[in-house]
């Protein structure tokens, strides 16, 4: 799903920030852990300390409980109670159930403490009463405060090196990296698009997710570049075809369907062309109109279909007598031609048409069982100067309506040259 782009943030320092807070959690809980071992340690300690010191003094208040000897007593008790470790003594004797307590009465929260039976001197297994001690409140806190700001730092210490190792390795090996690529991506042009993905990289023994980026950019410009030399082609084969039928479809509309001759609107094009350069060239330029002779009752007697096939034997009788390179032929309108020949003057243009009815004349035509004596009358006209498109086919067409009033099968010229 795409996402709007927002403030950009490396991938890098994200990853970073998120192993920072993952060292800081490690860092508590490792700390932490490493604290509670060394308190237990230090109150072990303690715990030895105190029992040591209270086995030393134990000895002397025995023999004051014995001997009831309330000053030692005291004395011992206040010693054990100017002890730097020490912060409460407190003696219970059992015989009278007095409680003698001396130190700071409240140094006995959350400090460990010892506690042990005093026996008499002679009679060891007769318990005379309870001593229990507890160490001094701020001497046990400097203790572990001693014992744990030696741990502290080289945590920390260790955490921050770690931390800025695994940046620089980020930035090296992911941030930079990156940031080619994207560098890359973002000024990618259709122009430039075989330009090659190159990234600044340390030597490496194998590959990684950062040169499958790479080979997989590689292999999207390989594709893009067949795809689009594929487009050309297929844009370039199109067009040619395009051109083609554009050029099929120019000439069939100046093309006549039935008899494949020039139709009235190739003329109309054509026409003032082949006039224009006979003026600027003084050269000659002659037209001949022709007209199938009882096509009508071709027609009424044998059918459409019949008609049809002898317009198209018609005309390919009468392009087969013409210059291929030159002349040309126009279906001027139902069974009538018009042929026009440049660089051919009158007389020239009058003989062609003769041998064109003696050729229509020569032999019947012949198609499926049927056979027709076919004739044409002709009308020739030569261009004259200030002769118009209609003034030139008027002439023409009025020799060939002399040459059908004369009895068809004929040729009639234009006598005003």
């Amino acid at each position: 799903m795409h996402r709007e782009a927002g403030e950009f943030r490396s991938i890098a320092t994200l990853m970073l920030q998120r192993i920072i807070a993952l060292a800081l959690v490690c860092l508590i809980g490792m700390g932490g852990l490493q604290l509670w071992l060394e308190r237990q340690q230090q109150e072990k300690l303690l715990f030895q300390t105190m029992a040591l010191m209270v086995e030393t003094s134990s000895q002397a208040m025995a023999h004051a409980i014995w001997d009831i000897d309330r000053d030692v007593l005291s004395f011992q008790i206040r010693r054990l109670t100017e002890l730097e470790a020490v912060g409460l003594v407190r003696v219970h004797i059992r015989s009278t159930g007095e409680i003698l307590t001396s130190g700071r009465a409240g140094g006995a929260q959350d400090v460990p403490s010892y506690q042990t039976v005093i026996y008499a001197p002679h009679a060891l297994q007769q318990p005379l009463g309870t001593i229990e001690v507890w160490a001094d409140r701020t001497y046990y806190r400097n203790l572990l405060w001693e014992s744990q700001k030696r741990v502290i730092p080289g945590y920390l210490i260790f955490t921050v090196l770690m931390c800025l190792m695994v940046a620089w390795v980020m930035r090296r090996d992911l941030g930079l990296p990156l940031r080619q690529i994207a560098d890359f991506a973002r000024n990618l042009r259709p122009e430039t698009l075989n330009q090659p993905l190159e990234v600044r990289r340390p030597e490496r023994a194998r590959a990684d997710e950062i040169d499958m980026v790479m080979q997989g950019f590689e292999h999207l410009q390989q594709a893009l570049d067949r795809h689009i030399k594929d487009l050309d082609g297929m844009v370039k084969e199109r067009t040619a075809e395009l051109s083609a039928l554009v050029d099929e479809v120019k000439r069939l509309s100046r093309l006549d369907a039935l008899t494949g001759t020039f139709n009235r609107r190739a003329m109309e094009q054509r026409l003032p062309l082949e006039m224009e350069r006979c003026v600027r060239y003084g050269r000659p330029f002659a037209v001949i109109f022709a007209d199938i002779d009882h096509f009508k009752r071709i027609n009424d007697q044998h059918g459409h279909a019949v008609g049809d096939a002898v317009l198209k034997a018609v005309a390919s009788r009468l392009q087969a007598c013409l210059r291929a390179n030159l002349d040309w032929m126009v279906r001027f309108g139902g069974e009538e031609f018009v042929i026009f020949m440049p660089e051919t003057d009158l007389s020239h243009a009058q003989a062609v048409a003769q041998r064109l009815a003696a050729d229509m004349r020569a032999t019947p035509w012949a198609c499926n069982g049927l056979s027709l004596w076919l004739t044409c009358s002709f009308g020739v006209a030569e261009y004259q100067s200030g002769d118009s498109m209609e003034s030139l086919l008027e002439r023409a067409d009025h020799m060939l309506y002399r040459a059908k009033d004369l009895g068809r099968d004929r040729v009639c010229a234009d006598a005003t040259v």
